[in-house]
């Protein structure tokens, strides 16, 4: 035997055809089949298809799935379309009773068996990767849709005392192996023509050969015919092999078992339990907040003015926490049916009336069940509503007397907001002036001018409803002459302020904190911090609308400048928004007022009037800088000082030790600060060395 007729293993499986690879060889006739002869074939010779297909099938499969399979790609032998081709019918040698018809439609669907028997038996390749579990969940080795047994366990029936032993010789043999076997002894077929069926079915030809030498070979030894002083493993040659002549099971003909009784009744319980659960939770999402069932298509809750919520007038002083769910429903109009009705159709059903606009990141959709009412009245003629869904400020507003014409909701996330960033909300905006609705917990509140340090501010009036009077807004402002912001109290033990609030344009307005990254936003601005937000104010113009929940000012470094008679400050500013991404990052250079002189950092002289704003040296967006999880800045530029002269200065945050400059200006200086003479333009890179001895790069300008 040459090496590329070397007998088959187990592992050996021919490889599939390729796809769009006829079912003949083009050099020899072929027969047209159609669906109605097919069928009629199948089911003259049905017993003989499937017994076919079961020898063939992996033994793998067990008996009772190798039953269901064989009986499954039986009843799929059907051409594809309306017609399929044969190459003309081989005729057999022989008219044994158990020869093979020389009908062109059985040859077609025998070739269909004998190919889908072969194929559960190929690895399932997906982009030349094998996956087996994907493999054994395939209709290929499940038989497809039909048929399907429950509750019993189908094997063949045996027939004889060898076939145990036969069986074992089929199990260790490879599927081409198997096929030949069927050919040979089922149907009867001559080696050569038991050899072309396995080409026509996807065996290529030395394999095929090597096949039908080893099937047999195996029917030798089956049936105990070993010559002497013979190769028990050499093929049985040109011997003539008679149909029926050894005993293989028939899978037509059955024994029928029950399946596995307790497995079943555990399975039983789990299902029993599993239904149980779902009806529960089926009823239980069907439940209204009234108690009862209703009728209501979903959404259509969140859309019913009498399903509102109300929090009592009292509720935050017996709050854990203070946050918009302790927020009461107030204004003139909380009970105006026919308003909240308008509202609640205008969010959850908005037609062309109705102009939504949203905060960045914010879902413009529906609420997800009944939103909680915060506010409803007129304000300066206009009818507005404020409610909050949980997660989401909601504002509607329309002009006074046109109930049902044109109308805005705007809508701001508010997610996690509780204490100072939950107390306040902006009620109406026009004019260059803003109203704001306060939390039942804000006890005092003032106006004052950001950019003037020595602005004490003027109290702002806040009526019964907890609207404020009309107040100066910077939103809008481009000039920056003055920069209004909100200082209030609060009766909350755990945390009365004061506290700084900004207007940018949005329906809540920011939280301004000075300090460090981890510092809180309570305490009233020393006269420090007032002069650095004084610098930093018109600053807060360039985040203005993008959706900003707190902005914090750090002055992170103090430095003397040339000639020793004044300092400069050194101030990361960032803003973070109420998404998770979006956050800026600005470090400023702020120069010392003319009035001011050196002698400690708490020695400021006479600083009246706004302050210049800070030059703006370094950005960074969407980052952790100047941050909890980026504690540690360094920054630099260039300043020219009154005598004309140029210096490289930096700056570094409290742990830096050491700051190095290359580039255009060279140089090394131990400590947080560096002076090092300069010419205009140049540019440099400036690293630092921190106390545990990592390094920091400065930060590059945006």
């Amino acid at each position: 035997m040459s090496p590329t007729d070397a007998a088959p293993t187990a592992s050996t499986v021919p490889p599939a055809p390729p796809r769009g690879a006829p079912d003949r060889d083009p050099a020899r006739p072929t027969a047209e089949v159609g669906p109605e002869r097919a069928a009629a074939a199948i089911v003259e010779h049905y017993g003989r298809l499937v017994r076919l297909g079961y020898l063939v099938l992996p033994p793998a499969l067990g008996r009772h799935r190798g039953v269901i399979v064989a009986h499954g790609i039986t009843q799929a032998a059907l051409p594809r379309g309306r017609v399929g081709r044969v190459a003309g019918a081989v005729p057999s040698p022989r008219s044994a009773a158990g020869a093979a018809p020389d009908d062109p439609a059985y040859a077609y669907a025998r070739l269909r068996v004998l190919r889908a028997a072969l194929d559960v038996g190929r690895p399932l390749l997906i982009a030349g990767r094998e996956f087996p579990l994907l493999a054994r969940l395939s209709p290929r080795r499940t038989g497809g849709a039909f048929p399907r047994v429950i509750g019993l366990r189908l094997l063949p029936r045996a027939d004889g005392t060898a076939e145990p032993a036969l069986e074992r010789e089929l199990g260790t043999a490879a599927p081409c192996t198997r096929a030949a076997f069927a050919l040979r002894h089922l149907e009867g077929l001559s080696p050569e023509a038991a050899r072309g069926l396995l080409e026509e079915a996807g065996v290529e030809g030395n394999i095929a050969r090597a096949a039908v030498r080893a099937a047999d070979a195996l029917v030798g030894r089956a049936l105990g015919e070993e010559r002497d002083g013979a190769d028990p493993d050499a093929p049985a040659g040109p011997r003539e092999i008679t149909p029926g002549a050894l005993p293989l099971p028939d899978p037509c003909v059955l024994r029928a078992g029950p399946t596995d009784l307790l497995r079943r009744r555990r399975h039983t319980r789990t299902a029993l339990v599993s239904a149980g659960v779902l009806a529960l939770l089926a009823g239980l999402m069907a439940v209204q907040p009234d108690g009862g069932g209703s009728d209501r298509a979903p959404g259509a809750a969140a859309a019913d003015p009498s399903l509102l919520v109300r929090a009592e007038a009292g509720a935050w002083e017996r709050a854990g926490r203070l946050d918009f769910t302790s927020w009461p429903a107030r204004g003139p109009a909380v009970r105006d049916r026919e308003l909240l009705d308008r509202v609640l159709t205008a969010w959850t059903s908005p037609d062309s009336r109705v102009t939504i606009s949203t905060t960045r990141g914010t879902d413009p959709g529906p609420p997800a069940g009944p939103p909680r009412l915060l506010y409803a009245g007129e304000v300066d003629g206009a009818v507005v509503v404020l409610m909050h869904d949980g997660l989401r400020l909601m504002r509607y507003a329309e002009a006074a007397g046109t109930a049902g014409g044109p109308a805005v909701l705007d809508l701001a996330r508010t997610d996690g907001a509780q204490a100072a960033m939950a107390s306040v909300v902006v009620l109406n905006r026009g004019g260059g002036t803003v109203r704001y609705l306060t939390a039942p917990w804000v006890s005092g509140a003032l106006v004052r001018d950001l950019r003037e340090t020595g602005d004490d501010g003027r109290p702002a009036v806040v009526d019964e409803h907890g609207a404020t009077d009309a107040l100066p807004t910077p939103a809008g402002d481009t000039e920056c002459g003055a920069y209004p912001v909100l200082e209030f109290t609060t009766a909350d033990p755990a945390g009365r302020g004061p506290y700084l609030l900004a207007d940018l344009g949005e329906l809540t307005p920011a939280l301004l904190t000075t300090g460090g990254p981890e510092a809180g936003p309570e305490g009233a601005p020393d006269e420090r911090a007032r002069q650095v937000w004084a610098s930093t104010a018109c600053h807060l113009l360039t985040v203005a609308g993008s959706g900003v929940r707190t902005v914090g000012v750090w002055e992170f470094a103090r430095q003397e400048l040339p000639g020793g008679e004044r300092s400069a400050s050194w101030v990361c500013t960032r803003a973070d928004t109420w998404r998770t991404a979006g956050s800026h990052t600005l470090v400023q250079f702020q120069p010392p007022r003319p009035t001011e002189r050196s002698g400690g950092d708490g020695d400021t002289g006479d600083e009246s009037g706004p302050a210049t704003p800070g030059a703006v040296v370094a950005r960074a967006e969407d980052g952790p800088e100047c941050g909890p999880r980026s504690p540690h800045v360094l920054a630099g530029g260039l300043w020219q000082a009154p005598d004309g002269e140029w210096y490289l200065l930096a700056a570094g945050s409290e742990e830096v030790v050491r700051i190095s400059a290359a580039g255009g200006v060279t140089g090394e200086v131990t400590g947080r600060t560096m002076i090092l003479p300069a010419e205009p333009g140049v540019e440099t890179e400036l690293t630092a060395r921190l106390e545990d001895g990592d390094g920091l790069r400065a930060l590059g300008v945006g």
